[in-house]
């Protein structure tokens, strides 16, 4: 199958976040399954050789601008690229596939109409949770967001949603094109449990107790970073031993690193900035459970690398969340905002062994259904339905 790949943000040294990870092992992996693929993005110079397609796919790069609003290194497609219209004439993929609806979305509705190609939008976020950043966090502006939105994907031919609560969110506020739930993937090849002398060898290098918790992710306020340390805080001082490490980077870095001075706790928590590959996967090993408060997570990737090594979790029941986390099976969920019910979670994770081993195994069976390539190969499955007229069923 030809398979066209249309994103604004793709897997480079500037683009940092879960849209271009997917975006950029969907190419890699759907390549990988004998399917010809050609990626189009707002992306300059991304480094082929951290892409590693090894010419599995072709690359073409969009003419932009930066804009660095949301995050470091977004760009800003310009509105007429006439090698990229002859590309896709000369490639001729059977489906289009866009992951942002952006400028490179709006791109991507063009070929589709031009050529008279199937398209198929995945909708990763709720957008409307990142209005801070561009100081549209008010009332107009939330509307604003889902208006402009909801034109885009009623302008597909099929909607996908990596979670039921997004996608019912989308009909609800007025979605009619027809929509499908497909779970975020992970690879479970290389996200994986390290053995006990290597986690305890782990543990020493990056200096954590024999119960810690980690958060990977933006460091940003969406995130609630601060109630999760919060209620570390409160659980910290009935346990002396647990530590907190937080992998990422972002504009709240240095807000977040104060308030731990301010709590008093600066010596029990780690902060190493942005990690990938190895290191990444290191980080989780070395931990035991993932911990986040964040209230506006869809699905995230982060949660599944640490499912995939078996760490159970700590969270709340907000958006697409429950979806991976199942109370008391292979985590605690507190209702959002209640930092109480969160560090006592804490508590009795670190307290029961037992629990903790339980808890942890139940991550590893739930990761087996996203595997990257079983996905992958259910997202074909729907190209196919697609092109033959047959977009499914629309969630009500």
């Amino acid at each position: 199958m030809k398979i066209a790949i249309f994103s604004d943000t793709f897997f480079s040294s500037s683009q940092i976040n879960g849209v271009a990870n997917v975006a950029t092992k969907s190419a890699e992996t759907l390549s990988e399954l004998g399917h010809e693929v050609m990626v189009f993005t707002a992306v300059p110079g991304a480094d082929k050789k951290k892409l590693k397609n090894n010419g599995k796919y072709e690359i073409v790069f969009c003419p932009s601008l930066p804009i660095g609003i949301i995050y470091r290194g977004e760009r800003f497609a310009l509105p007429i690229d006439f090698r990229a219209l002859y590309k896709i004439r000369k490639f001729k993929p059977e489906i289009i596939h866009t992951h942002t609806p952006f400028t490179m979305g709006w791109w991507s509705i063009l070929a589709s109409k031009i050529f008279d190609i199937k398209l198929v939008g995945t909708h990763h976020t709720f957008y409307d949770h990142y209005l801070k950043h561009v100081k549209l966090d008010f009332k107009l502006g939330r509307w604003l967001n889902w208006k402009l939105t909801l034109k885009y994907y009623n302008s597909c031919d099929l909607v996908l949603s990596p979670s039921k609560a997004l996608a019912d969110e989308m009909v609800k506020r007025g979605l009619y094109k027809p929509v499908k739930v497909l779970a975020n993937s992970v690879d479970i090849d290389f996200f994986k449990p390290a053995t006990t002398d290597i986690k305890e060898q782990l543990k020493k290098k990056f200096g954590l107790p024999r119960c810690s918790l980690v958060y990977v992710g933006r460091v940003s306020y969406e995130k609630s970073i601060d109630q999760a340390i919060r209620a570390f805080t409160s659980a910290a001082e009935k346990n002396l031993e647990i530590k907190l490490m937080i992998v990422g980077d972002g504009p709240e870095r240095k807000k977040i690193e104060k308030l731990a001075t301010d709590l008093g706790i600066k010596d029990r928590m780690i902060f190493t900035g942005f990690l990938r590959g190895h290191d990444l996967r290191e980080a989780f090993q070395a931990s035991d459970i993932f911990i986040t408060a964040s209230k506006s997570e869809n699905m995230p990737i982060t949660m599944l690398e640490a499912m995939a090594v078996g760490l159970p979790f700590i969270s709340v029941s907000e958006k697409g969340i429950p979806e991976l986390v199942r109370h008391g099976i292979n985590g605690f969920l507190s209702k959002a905002d209640d930092i109480n019910d969160m560090a006592k979670n804490i508590l009795e994770l670190c307290s029961n062994s037992d629990l903790l081993v339980k808890m942890s195994a139940a991550s590893l069976e739930f990761v087996t259904e996203h595997s990257l390539k079983n996905k992958m190969n259910s997202l074909t499955d729907i190209y196919r339905e697609v092109i033959n007229g047959n977009g499914g069923l629309k969630l009500i």
